[in-house]
């Protein structure tokens, strides 16, 4: 009994000895973030400044974005966010942490905790370092230049003719519009945006616009997203991710794992025809990237330009429904141009100024990707807005902040299309930050591709139909976010015009 009890004693003595140290350390990582960290000096709450604490909180609750919003509006243009983050809004810090650089020692990287990059050698565009990103992008870059775009164009007609030929549907079945013309749009957005990116990213389209259905491997993709979430908030917790990392699911589900077989395949075959008068990506990449490199990057075209798209769309038909005088513009702009659909090319549409502003005003109030894009400052530290920055910090602009600010544009809360367009009534709004599709070496390559779908997409629905916004639909400003925003429905009655 007496060597029990000394035993007990000890493991007691042991365990407060380890919960004394552990307290000691990170009480001094406090002290020292709050006291010696270089960026002691940035404005911001005490509380964020201690840890990633909170920042992985806010990530988690899907709030992080807004989050982030409030304490700019509190502390102004450059606000620290964690013991380790900055969070900037300028146009000025655009350019610094993500613009075009003459020297690789001046580029901001991704930084792979955030982005969860493991140990080995990344081959995709969105993810791998500076050097490897622009050997890719160099090969991508001829499937979405302006003679690809015109080539691929009678694809994308096909998936919107297929869109609008769905959407006359009033079966009722699946996702079609019911008697009363009542559809789900950001479902039909999303099977649009699927089928043309498919069929032009791995040479087969999934068909989602003719059976009303979302692919399960969507519905996969979507859990996913928010898993992963999850996962990088874990990962700014390290060494406790190694725990946390534990209770969370980061792997794809049954539907998403086939889709990546059948995807692979179809890339593999599309790639082996020796001749092809298809005018699809796989048609134009230069050669010089491996099979593996090749699908694992049309792969993520489709993964990253599918949501991103598709909420694009679907807000802006929120947006426009509920905003009466918006609407009637577009459609006066949209009528008034064409006498029939026919006459609805990219070409014919780039040139509608209020219809680019509608698109513009909606990525502004409902960027689709609404976080900051986080870089590291490279090796000696960098000015950003006259604030000295040290090596290996993290940095970011926040664009659902910035794109909210009123100290960069007029009624920042408010859908207002004329902004893009009155330079005299909103002169004092800054266009130069609004950066929706990011800038420098590493802006969105889809961007063009983007802009003409969504032209196409809108300009060809309200030709052919009257849209009215029906009862219950959630503003997307009250919607979570995890890395991408969350899906939801968006309820329209569609009516065909005479």
């Amino acid at each position: 009994m007496f060597w029990t009890s000394l035993a007990l004693i000890a493991v007691v003595i042991s365990c407060v000895g380890d919960t004394l140290l552990w307290v000691a350390v990170h009480a001094a990582l406090f002290l020292y973030h709050l006291f010696i960290n270089p960026l002691r000096h940035f404005p911001g709450p005490k509380c964020d400044a201690l840890s990633q604490l909170i920042g992985s909180y806010h990530l988690v609750k899907g709030d992080s974005c807004k989050y982030i919003a409030k304490l700019h509006e509190q502390y102004g243009d450059a606000v620290r966010t964690a013991s380790n983050e900055l969070s900037f809004t300028t146009p000025t810090a655009w350019q610094e942490i993500y613009g075009v650089k003459t020297d690789w020692d001046d580029v901001y990287e991704k930084n792979p905790i955030l982005y969860v990059l493991g140990p080995q050698p990344v081959s995709n565009i969105f993810f791998c370092p500076g050097r490897e990103h622009a050997r890719i992008r160099k090969h991508i870059m001829p499937a979405f230049s302006g003679r690809a775009l015109h080539e691929q164009e009678s694809l994308m007609r096909r998936t919107l003719d297929q869109l609008i030929d769905a959407l006359r549907n009033r079966s009722g079945k699946a996702n079609f519009p019911n008697q009363d013309g009542v559809v789900n749009m950001a479902a039909w957005s999303v099977f649009q945006v699927t089928d043309v990116l498919t069929l032009l990213a791995l040479g087969q389209s999934w068909d989602t616009l003719k059976t009303g259905e979302y692919p399960g491997f969507i519905t996969d993709l979507y859990g996913t997203l928010k898993d992963s979430t999850k996962v990088r908030a874990a990962h700014r917790l390290k060494p406790y991710h190694l725990i946390i990392k534990r209770f969370v699911s980061n792997d794809f589900g049954t539907a998403f794992l086939e889709y990546f077989t059948q995807a692979q395949s179809a890339v593999t075959n599309r790639r082996a025809e020796k001749a092809s008068d298809k005018k699809d990506f796989i048609q134009y990449v230069a050669p010089g990237l491996t099979d593996e490199e090749m699908f694992e990057n049309l792969n993520m075209l489709v993964v990253a330009g599918l949501d991103s798209t598709a909420a694009i769309l679907s807000a802006a038909i929120f947006y426009i429904t509920q905003n009466p005088d918006s609407y009637d513009k577009l459609v006066h702009e949209i009528q008034s141009t064409f006498k029939s659909d026919e006459e609805i090319t990219i070409a014919s549409v780039s040139g509608l100024r209020y219809l680019k502003a509608v698109i513009d005003e909606t990525m502004r109030l409902h960027p689709s990707v609404p976080v900051g894009l986080p870089r590291l400052v490279p090796k000696g530290g960098r000015f950003i807005d006259g604030y000295w920055v040290p090596e290996g910090t993290w940095v970011s602009v926040a664009q659902y902040s910035a794109y909210r600010s009123p100290k960069y544009f007029a009624k920042p809360h408010q859908f207002i299309p004329e902004r893009w367009t009155d330079t005299t009534t909103y002169a004092t709004d800054n266009h130069f930050v609004f950066r929706p599709f990011s800038t420098g070496a590493r802006g969105c390559i889809g961007k063009t591709f983007a802009y003409a779908n969504i032209r196409m997409a809108l300009a060809l629905l309200l030709w052919n139909f009257d849209l009215k916004a029906q009862p219950g639909n959630i503003d997307p400003d009250s919607l979570k976010e995890y890395g991408l925003w969350e899906h939801h429905p968006v309820f329209v009655q569609v009516k065909e015009r005479v």
